[in-house]
């Protein structure tokens, strides 16, 4: 039958979550460095096997990219390349190869760290349409001169860009970035808007032009992210002072001015978005990666028309500064590891700090370091450059005795004696829509709690009982052979009819069995079996229920406690739900233990 079964007793393995990351978003970063290849400047290489310290085997490799979270993926020794894993998900400045190269250099210690430098103004200004502001209204820009990459180069950064816009930029929706030819554009830019039928230009890997209508309908980037502005009567738009256009943010970029290659000598690096903070600091990341390849960062003027508004110089390349306690750190670390030592570690790890007090260290975080928000993300970074393996574990001082939870306990057993009786455990969703769990059923629906930001019209509430969803996975099974007898146990969420709101989760079973000869003896011996063999003392007493039939329906008691419904399902819910033959169900909330 299709549908999604619980296995019983698979072993598992354990995984780590990185620190702030959200159990909905997970995030890797895989770059393919070519390992010989050299930079302009032989100051900021970011060749990896050129350097003593710097093993060229897999294992060598996978110790020293512990320092960034990262383990080799593939290794091509025939073409001097491998592919790295890295697992930081906060960690967006190692997301390139001139950012693992960057923090390599520090942890092995080639060299100290060192702050991407402001070179000089660059001269370009940047206008800002108040009328972006509900579409689109943050834009930061700087020039990189001097950098002429090589083809590495040039992957490694469209990689960058890539991973920044899916994850950092929340699918380009808080920010996106764009690379132009500087030398071939005159200052100053406008961004603004434009009509999105009357403008048009030639897009990036094409050789006719479109309106920008028929970019978001027709080119494939404009298909993955037109959604970001399309709800919009006006669209963004960057232009030159010759009215060229550069790009629609944050689709796509024109095919001339928004086209670099190994030629291009001169980059401008372009960032929009709708979060001011997003935008700085993927600016950031992105011209201090370019720095790496030899690149001299000089700044842009962005001057926005609001009323009062100040014009903003970015990129900000300042460093950030934190005070940490020496005891601090030791005692979450559980190490009695001095002031010096902290700060020659703080030093491998990318932090160049100082002693202020007895106890007090100044610790630096370089600009790309944006995820360092507090004492704990330092005393992280101390660990892995004091070498984390090396630190003893301290195993807690108590005894505890694992096992299933009595709950989790009550829920196997009553799946083992559904399976003995010849029924298959289905799992369903929790999240489903009134249509199935109400409408279908005949039944009034006051009680269940609905999403208030659904993403999908099938998924717009928590199902308030199993049942419904039994039926629904037989609809799709009409196929099978019959007969069928499935069960499910699985949590329904209700709303408190006098908590303000407040909703309530029970974990309820439900069995269905659907043949010719379906009916209300074969349910009623199911459940005699089902709550005998857990010692649960009930009685069922006729009952009504909308969603099954007259004189054939019994509420299940337990004491002065209602734990459920049996009997054969209401011809009009059958056919409803497109079967056409007799169906028996019961459905009961899971009595606690202690229930006799």
């Amino acid at each position: 039958m299709d549908g999604i079964r619980r296995q019983r007793n698979i072993q598992t393995r354990s995984h780590r979550t990185p620190r702030h990351q959200s159990t909905c978003h997970r995030v890797g970063a895989r770059n393919r460095p070519a390992l010989h290849d050299e930079p302009a400047d032989p100051r900021h290489q970011t060749t990896l096997h050129n350097r003593q310290k710097v093993p060229r085997d897999e294992d060598g490799l996978n110790q020293v990219l512990a320092y960034v979270k990262g383990d080799v993926e593939s290794l091509d020794e025939e073409n001097d390349s491998v592919s790295i894993e890295v697992k930081d998900s906060n960690h967006p400045d190692i997301w390139s190869v001139e950012g693992i190269a960057r923090a390599l250099r520090t942890h092995l210690g080639i060299a100290k760290p060192q702050a991407p430098i402001l070179s000089g103004k660059s001269g370009l200004r940047v206008t800002v349409d108040r009328r972006l502001g509900p579409i689109r209204p943050f834009i930061a820009t700087s020039i990189v001169r001097n950098v002429r990459p090589s083809e590495n180069a040039l992957k490694s950064w469209i990689s960058l860009q890539e991973k920044m816009d899916l994850t950092y930029g929340r699918k380009r929706k808080r920010a996106s970035i764009g690379f132009y030819q500087a030398d071939l554009i005159k200052s100053p830019l406008r961004y603004t808007v434009g009509n999105p039928d009357d403008t048009a230009f030639v897009p990036l890997g094409s050789t006719e032009k479109m309106t920008l209508r028929e970019i978001v309908e027709k080119h494939p980037k404009g298909i993955d992210y037109g959604g970001t502005i399309s709800s919009f009567k006006d669209w963004p738009l960057l232009e030159d002072g010759d009215g060229k256009i550069l790009s629609l943010p944050p689709i796509i970029n024109s095919n001339d001015l928004g086209k670099i290659g190994p030629d291009t000598k001169n980059i401008l690096v372009e960032v929009t978005g709708t979060n001011v903070d997003t935008v700085g600091n993927t600016l950031k990341i992105v011209v201090a990666a370019l720095a790496e390849r030899g690149g001299k960062i000089y700044s842009c003027t962005q001057a926005y028309k609001d009323k009062g508004a100040k014009p903003v110089i970015t990129p900000d390349l300042k460093s950030s500064f934190k005070d940490l306690s020496v005891s601090y750190a030791n005692r979450l670390l559980g190490s009695t590891f001095k002031p010096a030592e902290m700060i020659r570690a703080f030093v491998r790890a990318g932090h160049p700090a100082r002693q202020v007090s007895k106890d007090v260290l100044r610790v630096e975080s370089l600009c790309y370091r944006i995820d360092i928000m507090h004492q704990v993300d330092l005393v992280e970074d101390l660990a892995i450059a004091l070498d984390i393996n090396k630190l003893d574990p301290e195993w807690p001082k108590i005894w505890t005795l694992g096992g299933l939870a009595p709950e989790t306990d009550r829920h196997e057993t009553l799946a083992e004696v559904m399976i003995g009786l010849g029924y298959q455990e289905i799992l369903t969703y929790s999240l489903t829509s009134p249509e199935v769990f109400v409408d279908k059923m005949g039944v009034g629906g006051e009680n269940y709690a609905e999403l208030l930001n659904p993403k999908m019209s099938t998924h717009t509430a928590m199902r308030s009982w199993l049942l419904p969803s039994v039926l629904n996975l037989l609809k799709d099974n009409t196929h099978v052979d019959y007969p069928q007898r499935v069960f499910e146990i699985g949590p329904c969420v209700t709303v408190k009819e006098d908590g303000e709101g407040q909703t309530e989760t029970q974990h309820k079973i439900a069995a269905v069995t659907i043949h010719t000869g379906a009916g209300f003896t074969e349910i009623r011996s199911c459940l005699d079996t089902l709550l005998g063999n857990i010692g649960v003392k009930f009685e069922v007493v006729p009952t009504t229920h909308p969603s099954f039939l007259e004189g054939r329906t019994g509420e299940v008691t337990s004491g002065q406690r209602r734990l459920g419904v049996v009997g054969e399902l209401h011809p009009r819910v059958i056919r409803a739900w497109g079967l056409s033959l007799p169906v028996a169900a019961f459905e009961l909330e899971i009595p606690p233990m202690g229930v006799e």
